[in-house]
């Protein structure tokens, strides 16, 4: 009976623990077939926390090939992204470099959605991407 009743109270304690308030676990997504993209994304969420933190904000992933290949997408006016990043509405651009080592970010929304922090850097930011993650 004692076995019964531990394993009946550790299962409601599981349940339980599955309750709690914290925002769910997403991850940035962007569908392509560009073999870049796909390759530097994995890199890119690991320098960019803010990028799965906030992916519920975001819409419109997409990639256009300009200078260089970017990733864009819409930050929703309405977001759960901190009122002083004042990202609502605008479009955000993380361009790729053409070997995939690095990122440039040029908006300063968009620096601190990437970075998660409000103190961001002046002018455009860059970011290498670690050799064994592109």
């Amino acid at each position: 009976m004692n076995t019964r009743s531990l394993a009946l109270l550790g299962f409601s304690l599981l349940y339980l623990s599955g309750c709690g308030e914290g925002p769910p676990i997403t991850e940035f997504v962007v569908v392509s077939d560009d073999e870049l993209v796909t390759k530097s994304l994995p890199a890119i969420r690991r320098a960019c926390p803010g990028l799965d933190k906030y992916s519920s904000s975001f819409e419109k992933a997409r990639i256009e090939n300009n200078y260089r290949t970017s990733i864009l997408f819409d930050v929703r006016e309405s977001s759960k992204i901190p009122e002083a990043f004042k990202a609502g509405g605008h479009t955000c651009y993380v361009e790729i470099d053409s070997t995939g080592k690095s990122i440039y970010i040029e908006k300063l929304a968009c620096k601190s959605i990437c970075l998660d922090q409000l103190n961001i850097p002046e002018g455009q930011l860059k970011i290498d991407l670690s050799p064994e993650n592109s």
